[in-house]
């Protein structure tokens, strides 16, 4: 009896073992509805994955005609940066590093570089976004767009790259929102459907489905059977310098602030030797119109070409007024009025280069910022200009200064390696310490290619004074510092920290402060420069510095 009792509670102990471990064990079976379930989505809108991603946006895609338009936002941020829509002006824009592409909504025509050629379909604005057809996209970049099985979603593919492809080997197989069984199915496919592959995880894929649908299947139901197919990108190429240097960058800036006279008589051009480019500051943005002060001189060309050194004309902003910079900046027609005048100049005057140096671009146009040095390149090149630009050392504030993307349409991108301490600067340093320097320069390596990387030194130093006030200083040049303080009656120390010789005078209740630039500290730059390979030096600025420095500069390995 006992047996018979013992063996009836056994089968039940299985019994429930079993049921409870075919609950465990079994799929889940809830279902979801992909296009509200996931908050990328929205309704009322036509919705799209790029690749493996839900794209959160609004309105990136609408249909015409039977034709699927994409939104300039959507193609920028996921097909081509280089796409930019000036939306008060309502010009489209695409650059490359050979052309530049504009496009007014409502018609049919291209400009490319000046010629007119016809479009398939017009771009079009809808809701103040303007939205590009499929036809153009699809022409012009590795890239597929196209209407999921069901219809509910826009799956666009980047074809520069294959990905992986499987084939539903199961009647019915689960496209789930987690890899795990248990987790919720977002939609069923069917034997012999194929879905894309982006990554294995243990027991499951993540794919996307024909639908456009997004998820993990398991492994065993997906056989791998192939890749995506790739189509070829279209490749564009900076043109080479017209006039290209014989060795590196040997740049010295001239500081003008009125009209060129062309003489070089004067002190300030007395001790040059060895520089291959100068580059004077001739242009200054003047109104919101984009005008441009011109202090240009053609005599002065002639006298530096005479001397064997390239002209690359400067220029620059208001220093005063970030808001005129910006309001130049964010027009599409103020910056080709720019860029007009500086290829007009360059024909009346004769330069070989132009200098672009906007030290108070903000973060809220850093886009246009970009934008305008693209514009600029494409149409320089064109004339034969180099085209250079200046900017400043790495920095948490800085980095709308997109130094890769600018870097790529530049045949120099110069790193303004001083003013480490400014004058307004709450406490007392150098304008240029080496281990900062150095540090700039690996920072700047790392989106910046040697190749185009050229070092920005200092010939001035800042003396500083501090009182119970507060601090303050004055910049000099090397040979007015050496003089004031020649007169401290006080020795130089080494700053290992700063690799430079410091020195200090206390004046009752004053303390004065130095990091000394001299031939000594513009070596040590070069020896940066050397042990780096940059492609060269740019000397800030003309009539600064003492002569021997020009003989520290010589010792820059070619």
């Amino acid at each position: 009896m006992l047996k018979k009792i013992f063996l009836t509670l056994l089968i039940g102990v299985l019994l429930v073992g079993i049921a409870i471990g075919t609950v465990l064990f079994m799929p889940g079976k809830d279902t979801v509805d992909p296009l509200t379930y996931f908050s990328e989505f929205k309704k009322g809108q036509i919705n799209v994955v790029y690749e493996d991603t839900r794209v959160d946006m609004e309105k990136p895609i609408i249909e015409e005609a039977n034709q699927i338009y994409v939104s300039s936002e959507f193609a920028k941020q996921y097909i081509d940066d280089k796409i930019f829509y000036d939306e008060a002006e309502e010009i489209l824009t695409i650059t490359n590093l050979e052309e530049i592409k504009r496009i007014l909504p409502g018609e049919k025509v291209i400009d490319v570089n000046g010629e007119k050629i016809e479009l398939a379909d017009p771009v079009i604005v809808k809701e103040n976004k303007v939205y590009i057809p499929e036809s153009y996209l699809e022409a012009e970049y590795p890239v597929e767009i196209e209407k999921g099985k069901d219809g509910r979603l826009v799956i666009v593919s980047n074809a520069r790259t294959p990905k992986k492809l499987g084939v539903v080997r199961k009647k019915e197989a689960s496209v789930r929102t987690h890899p795990d069984n248990k987790s919720l199915i977002t939609d069923t496919t069917q034997k012999g459907e194929s879905v894309v592959v982006y990554k294995e995880t243990g027991d499951h894929l993540r794919v996307r489905d024909e639908n456009g649908i997004i998820g993990y299947m398991d492994r065993s139901d997906v056989k791998l059977e192939g890749e995506t197919s790739i189509k070829e990108e279209k490749t564009y190429t900076l043109a080479p310098m017209a006039k290209p240097l014989q060795d590196k960058v040997k740049l010295v800036w001239d500081q003008m602030t009125v009209k060129s006279t062309g003489d070089w008589s004067t002190p300030k051009y007395r001790n040059i030797k060895g520089a291959n480019v100068i580059a004077p500051t001739w242009f200054e943005f003047e109104d919101e119109s984009g005008k441009l002060i011109d202090r240009a001189s053609k005599a002065y060309v002639n006298e530096a070409h005479a001397r064997g050194m390239q002209v690359w004309a400067l220029m620059s902003h208001n220093f005063t007024s970030p808001e005129l910079t910006k309001t130049i900046l964010t027009s599409t027609a103020k910056r080709q009025y720019v860029i007009d005048q500086l290829l007009e100049a360059a024909d009346i005057y004769g330069f070989d280069g132009i200098n672009i140096d906007i030290e108070n671009v903000q973060a809220d146009f850093g886009e246009e910022w970009v934008q305008f040095m693209r514009e600029l390149s494409v149409q320089a090149k064109r004339q034969n200009l180099s085209v250079t630009v200046d900017v400043y050392m790495p920095s948490a504030w800085s980095g709308h200064y997109s130094r890769e993307r600018v870097a790529e349409v530049v045949d120099y991108f110069i790193v303004m390696a001083y003013d480490q301490h400014w004058g307004g600067s709450e406490i007392a340093g150098p304008v240029a310490g080496l281990t900062w320097v150095e540090e700039g320069i690996q920072i700047n390596l790392e989106e910046v290619p040697k190749e185009k990387l050229v070092l920005g030194m200092p010939t001035y130093t800042r003396i500083w004074k501090e009182t119970k006030d507060g601090m303050s200083s004055s910049a000099y040049g090397m040979a007015a510092a050496k003089s004031i303080v020649s007169k401290w009656n006080s020795e130089a120390l080494y700053d290992d920290q700063h690799g430079q010789n410091y020195m200090q005078m206390i004046d009752g209740d004053t303390l004065y402060q130095v990091w000394i630039e001299d031939a000594t500290t513009i070596e040590k730059r070069v020896g940066l420069v050397n042990k780096y390979d940059l492609a060269g030096y740019a000397l800030w600025k003309l009539g600064l510095e003492t002569p021997d420095v020009w003989d520290s500069l010589k010792q820059m390995q070619e």
